[in-house]
């Protein structure tokens, strides 16, 4: 059994397109499905949990962005989810759950892919955790000036008008630039698995990967596995701005860690404490202002069809 969660605003509008090819091709092939549509935000969780509840092994498919991904994250963590198989075809801007996994983004491939698995694989989930309150997800949570650029992203009409001349990807580097200029680098404490602390007295952002992609395609960390059980993190320490818009550039390839500053590290654990609250996103959505940030991966993979 096939269940299908479409965002149809995704990419501006393309994913209700996307959607009506896949939905044409489904019903050319006679396969039962269902189909649900998200009409808010957070309706993309509560359409998972419901699916998932009925406790019916499936492929549940994600036709949206990385933002709808991680609500069905969220969605499905609320109950059991080892009878789904979790499916994505991408109609973001950033799709980097799709770069991530090795997906592909033409939208016949991409359903061959999900009707015939050449791969299923496990894939850990990451947990952000501060104070009681947690979000889970799938590609990456960060704190600082990574999130600040994900918390503008989420309300700029700019990522709209990227997305109609298909350029969205740039998006994240106009807002960066901007945000660069008026971003406060704040000293940052992290420990991993709980042993000796690490400190910094001067920090633009800690990227907590589970896949070795975020904004748009910066490969943040490089030798990420997301099935080792650990989360991998870029710190972007000691540099000046100056640097800091060198740097980036290089992100797309990997290659921004050899400015010294930069270091990768990683843990089963990563605690992250600092001297003012500061944003935080998971999966490019908000998860507030936080002081102190716990990131983990769950005790249970999921199943997702690869590349």
């Amino acid at each position: 059994m096939y269940y299908f969660i479409i965002n149809p605003r995704s990419r501006s509008g393309k994913g209700q397109e996307i959607w009506d090819n896949v939905k044409k091709r489904l019903d050319e092939e006679n396969l039962e499905y269902e189909a649900y549509f998200t009409q808010r935000q957070g309706h993309a969780a509560e359409l998972a949990h419901q699916i998932a509840a009925l406790s019916i092994p499936c492929t549940l498919v994600v036709v949206g962005g990385d933002g709808t991904a991680n609500e069905v994250i969220n969605g499905l963590v609320k109950t059991v989810y080892t009878h789904i198989t979790l499916g994505y075809i991408p109609t973001g801007s950033g799709n980097d759950f799709a770069r991530g996994l090795g997906l592909t983004k033409d939208t016949e491939k991409a359903v061959d892919q999900i009707l015939a698995p050449a791969c299923i694989e496990k894939m850990d989930i990451g947990i952000a955790q501060s104070d009681k309150e947690k979000r889970y997800f799938l590609i990456s949570a960060g704190i600082g000036f990574d999130a600040s650029i994900c918390h503008e992203a989420l309300h700029s009409g700019l990522k709209d008008l990227l997305n109609r001349y298909h350029l969205g990807k740039l998006t994240y580097a106009a807002i960066a630039l901007k945000q660069l200029f008026l971003y406060r680098p704040c000293p940052v404490d992290i420990r991993l698995d709980k042993k000796k602390i690490s400190r910094f007295p001067r920090c633009f952002f800690v990227a907590g990967m589970n896949l070795k992609y975020e904004g748009g395609g910066c490969k943040f960390c490089p030798d990420a596995d997301h099935s080792d059980g650990k989360i991998h993190i870029c710190v972007a320490g000691k540099l000046s701005k100056l640097k800091i818009i060198t740097m980036l550039p290089t992100a797309f390839i990997g290659k921004h860690i050899w400015f010294k500053g930069i270091q990768i590290k990683q843990g089963h654990v990563v605690e992250i404490i600092s001297r003012r609250p500061l944003p935080v996103h998971c999966d490019g959505e908000s998860f507030g202002f936080r002081r102190s940030l716990s990131l983990r991966t769950a005790p249970e993979q999921i199943s997702v069809i690869t590349g």
